[in-house]
């Protein structure tokens, strides 16, 4: 059975390349320097066969998120899986980076 991450072999016309050229964001780049930090050898904290795992565990959401966002729920979930951080850890760093960027936008 194929999942939603499964497009091999299926038509799907051509591939635009412009479409996927972009300068990445800030946040992109910082995505991308963990997802380095992490399958680096020497720390071998994750492998990339863990993290794809992850990203194929989101099913059928797997084409809402794009690319880093599905790199980083990927991240999350190794990292609670592994033990290095807790549910209530993540919540609660959420929590401060959420009234963070609302002070940010508001002003205060």
């Amino acid at each position: 059975m194929r999942g939603p991450q499964d497009l091999g072999g299926l038509p799907a016309g051509p591939v635009d390349p412009v479409v996927h050229e972009h300068d990445p964001t800030h946040w992109e780049k910082r995505i991308d320097a963990m997802m380095m930090l992490l399958f680096d050898p020497k720390r071998r904290l994750a492998r990339v066969d863990e993290s794809r795992r992850m990203q194929e565990a989101l099913g059928e959401d797997y084409h809402k998120y794009p690319y880093y966002e599905r790199w980083l729920q990927a991240i999350s979930w190794l990292m609670l899986e592994k033990g290095v951080f807790s549910q209530e850890e993540l919540d609660e760093k959420q929590r401060e980076v959420r009234a963070r960027l609302e002070a940010e936008r508001s002003g205060t």
